[in-house]
């Protein structure tokens, strides 16, 4: 179908059509062979249940590419699909080579390899990665008996094995001589029966927004492996170098044990460099930001100096940390409990650029800002988010070089003590982690303890949570019906630290019960409950009062 160069382009056609028609090549640097066994005999019954229902088309989910130089089409999504097809075929080819030589040499030359007239050789009609293809050409659609020394060789390997067999289950029921006619009938369905929707679109990232709204049936191909793509061809003559960067800025992100963790660096590292963008922007910005093959080394060399940084903020015994005050591996601690996503960027900038003293202190406003965000309930807003990428890029930039000018410059953005202490006053709190440590921040803050918002003790078997008016009264508690309890059974006011040793047999108790465990308490803040004759609702919601004075000394502004 003609088309213009910039529009998408698309056919249905079989698998085995499109590796008749075309030349296809998988990027060098993407993903490997990647599927096994599950998911190669799941094609092959799925081919076996729509021949033997005799229903001429099967739909297999679309195979994106992208149109490179002298009509070959560069596969973005549909690699695992389109190698599974051609292993298959192969296995048939071999299948026939001596008792029907003319179907063997129709599917050599029409589904596996071509001729490259220029170079006067016959090439593979698909061609895998830059770790696969010469096992892919020497293995499978040549025969040759060769060595594997990758993972994804072994997968090969096994798919061959596997299509092997499933030709010999197909013809397994059928006279010798009515094999040809079995398996031809296997090729013209994979040819013509076997159906996807090809897309051509004029560029890859073109091609990742497709994957926002496709579903399709194989592994599918990362916004992190685009980048990855980009940038290895980029690099040129160079790629060895790249690959090197990028393998070791993977190995980095790999110890945060995140499944997303390479997209979600790329993108935070991104808005330190760059300024904000969304997560179906990094391509894009990862195309602006290396043109060309110097640019596109120095960006992977930034990556690879930011991932250490990045994987730093998450752990506040790494070892980054050595040359800095205890009081900033306490900070990173904090700030990994908060688990607040907008904050990362800038605390991987803070982690990069700031002298060491001025990242300590930055790092416990950071704590600070960050309590009152959660209990603000603004942690999600873009209002906030938008200030905190910005403040990031100036930090990177050097625009902003200490911590009095970061505080000046996010200023308008924290909520305020009033707002706070108004937002402390009716805070719920779900999350035990978060509830144990407000509380032991308020305590430390009541006992006017230096820096009350690090994480305390957090020995379980030393400290419990305790609910004064309990998650399940059990008729202890007649004067809450269940509206009362729902509102009051989670606000701050209502929770309180204990020794574990005295709570162990309190659960559902009285107030009364619960009182004498509380007086004479080490904790100055549960020791004063036992001091009120009621636990009502006007009880907690006064306690919740002090709590929220005292919140504004745990978490200064």
């Amino acid at each position: 179908m003609s088309e213009a160069h910039n529009q998408i382009g698309f056919d249905q056609l079989g698998l085995g059509g499109i590796l008749r028609q075309y030349q296809l090549i998988v990027p060098a640097n993407q993903r490997e062979y990647a599927w096994g066994e599950r998911e190669v005999q799941n094609l092959f019954q799925d081919f076996a249940k729509a021949i033997n229902d005799n229903d001429p088309s099967y739909f297999l989910g679309t195979i994106v590419t992208v149109p490179r130089a002298l009509g070959a089409l560069e596969v973005i999504d549909g690699q695992q699909r389109l190698a599974t097809t051609a292993i298959l075929l192969a296995a048939i080819r071999d299948h026939l080579k001596t008792t029907e030589p003319v179907i063997a040499e129709d599917i050599e030359n029409g589904f596996l390899t071509g001729i490259d007239r220029t170079r006067r050789e016959r090439i593979p009609k698909l061609r895998l990665n830059l770790d696969d293809n010469e096992f892919f050409r020497a293995r499978i659609l040549n025969s040759e008996a060769v060595g594997s020394t990758r993972a994804s060789h072994e997968r090969l390997a096994q798919a061959f094995t596997e299509a092997r067999a499933h030709v010999r289950r197909i013809v397994s029921t059928v006279a010798a001589q009515d094999e040809g006619d079995v398996l031809n009938r296997w090729v013209t369905f994979i040819e013509t029966g076997a159906l996807a929707v090809l897309l051509r679109v004029p560029s890859d990232a073109n091609a990742y927004k497709m994957f926002e709204t496709l579903n399709d049936r194989g592994l599918k191909t990362s916004q992190a492996d685009l980048v990855k793509n980009y940038l290895f061809g980029k690099a040129d003559k160079r790629i060895h170098e790249a690959q090197q960067k990028w393998a070791l800025m993977k190995g980095t992100l790999e110890t945060l044990d995140d499944e997303d963790v390479t997209v979600t660096f790329l993108r935070h590292a991104l808005i330190a460099l760059r300024g904000y963008l969304r997560e179906s922007e990094v391509y894009e910005a990862v195309q602006a930001q290396a043109k060309g093959e110097q640019q596109a080394i120095t960006f992977l060399t930034s990556l690879e100096s930011l991932s250490q940084n990045y994987t730093a903020i998450f752990n506040p015994e790494h070892e980054k940390w050595n040359g800095y005050a205890d009081t900033t591996r306490r900070s990173i601690e904090v700030l990994n409990l908060l688990d607040i996503r907008p904050l990362r960027p800038l605390m991987l900038a803070v982690a990069t650029k700031f002298a060491v003293r001025e990242a300590d202190v930055a790092y416990k406003r950071l704590v600070s800002w960050a309590v009152r965000l959660v209990i603000a309930s603004s942690t999600r807003s873009g209002s906030v988010e938008l200030p905190f990428a910005g403040a990031a890029h100036e930090v990177m930039t050097e625009a902003i070089g200490t911590a009095a000018e970061l505080k000046a410059r996010l200023a308008g953005n924290i909520p305020t003590d009033q707002k706070f202490q108004s937002a402390f006053e009716v805070a719920t709190v779900s999350s035990t982690k978060l509830a144990r440590y407000y509380l032991r921040s308020l305590e430390m803050a009541a006992k006017d303890e230096a820096e009350p918002w690090f994480i305390p003790n957090n020995d379980r078997n030393t400290i419990n949570l305790e609910h004064v008016l309990p998650l399940k009264p059990e008729g202890n508690w007649p004067s809450y019906d269940e509206e009362t309890h729902r509102l009051n059974v989670r606000r701050l006011g209502n929770l309180a630290l204990l020794q574990a040793k005295n709570n162990s047999d309190l659960r559902s108790a009285d107030f009364a019960t619960k009182a004498a465990a509380f007086k004479d308490s080490p904790y100055v803040l549960t020791d004063q409950i036992a001091s009120v004759s009621d636990w009502g609702p006007a009880q907690i919601a006064e306690r919740q009062k002090i709590l929220a004075r005292l919140a504004l000394k745990a978490w200064p502004l």
